[in-house]
């Protein structure tokens, strides 16, 4: 089975250590960051995958990454807000596509979004 990893672009390694790890909650799996080199990292979440790279050419500053099956949504959502961070309160969508369904979407220091789905059981 083939496997898709988003990879966003990141421009400064502390600020995307405040805003994915610090939290967001991601842990971080490996990294490569040799002296003077832009770092590129894997970090996960859950069954959530992503990498983050400050190479030039990797990836496009803006880019977006849906996160489809994520249990817990409304939970994480309050527990987020709850860590008041400075740069972000999201809030909890019902997209009219699907009003099953509810979605939370966070914005990255480097213009990039996450957006998180939950479809109810």
């Amino acid at each position: 089975m083939c496997t898709t990893i988003p990879l966003l672009r990141i421009f400064d390694y502390d600020k995307a250590m405040e805003f994915y790890i610090n939290w967001l909650g991601f842990k971080i799996d490996w990294e490569n960051k040799p002296d003077g080199v832009p770092v590129y990292m894997q970090i996960s979440l859950r069954d959530i995958v992503l990498h983050l790279s400050e190479h030039h050419g990797d990836a496009s500053p803006g880019s977006h990454a849906r996160i489809d099956g994520f249990r817990g949504l409304r939970s994480y959502h309050a527990d987020l807000n709850a860590a008041q961070y400075k740069y972000n309160r999201p809030g909890l969508e019902v997209p009219e596509w699907n009003t099953a369904s509810i979605e939370m979407t966070v914005y990255d220091p480097f213009g990039n979004r996450v957006t998180f789905v939950e479809v109810p059981a």
